[in-house]
């Protein structure tokens, strides 16, 4: 493969990740297809699959846009003066803000499934992982440095604030009568906190 046909090549993957993500922010995951973003692009469907092996391939670089994308509002959005729980409560309300605004997104991260038999590539899998290491970090001095400890509050704080971002998406928090998602994550993050530090007293 020449120079050109390198950098064509690249170009093209990075046009098809552009187009199917802003057709899954504009119009949702059941709007994309291979077919469609050939049609947008403006080529053969199967040129598309001569840089891409399969729609989920594609769907897992979207879904690697919505967590970078994730990762730089709860960078932005936190505060290296923040004691902990002020700055994990802020993440958390960061966290419930970003899935509202991009709600087309976040679903398509919800709801994608693997095909039987395959894995989470690996720089899909350390874009999750560094999330929870934001976290973590912020625990790390509510557990007296117990990084063990820290990592699996992470995954727990993580989980709680993602089933409650799924009902916030879904609407279903409407149907419990539950207040809303940021009152939630809020009261979710004080109480886990507050349990951390008496469980070994």
């Amino acid at each position: 493969m020449g120079r050109g046909q390198k950098v064509a090549y690249r170009q093209l993957r990075v046009t098809v990740i552009e187009v199917a993500t802003a057709t899954v922010r504009e119009h949702g995951s059941s709007s994309l297809t291979v077919r469609k973003i050939a049609q947008k692009i403006g080529c053969a469907v199967g040129t598309i699959y001569n840089v891409f092996s399969s729609l989920d391939e594609i769907i897992l670089r979207v879904n690697g846009v919505t967590l970078s994308e994730l990762k730089s509002r709860l960078l932005a959005d936190t505060r290296q003066d923040d004691d902990a729980v002020t700055g994990l409560i802020r993440l958390g309300q960061s966290y419930v803000v970003f899935c509202r605004e991009n709600y087309n997104l976040w679903s398509l991260v919800l709801e994608h499934k693997l095909a039987p038999g395959n894995t989470l590539p690996e720089w899909h899998q350390q874009q999750i992982d560094e999330l929870f290491l934001l976290v973590a970090r912020m625990v790390v001095p509510l557990v007296e440095d117990d990084t063990e400890r820290a990592e699996r509050a992470a995954r727990v704080l993580w989980a709680g604030l993602h089933g409650i971002c799924a009902l916030a998406v879904s609407g279903k928090l409407d149907i419990i009568h539950a207040e809303s998602a940021e009152v939630l994550a809020e009261s979710l993050v004080r109480n886990y906190v507050r349990g951390l530090r008496t469980e070994d007293v």
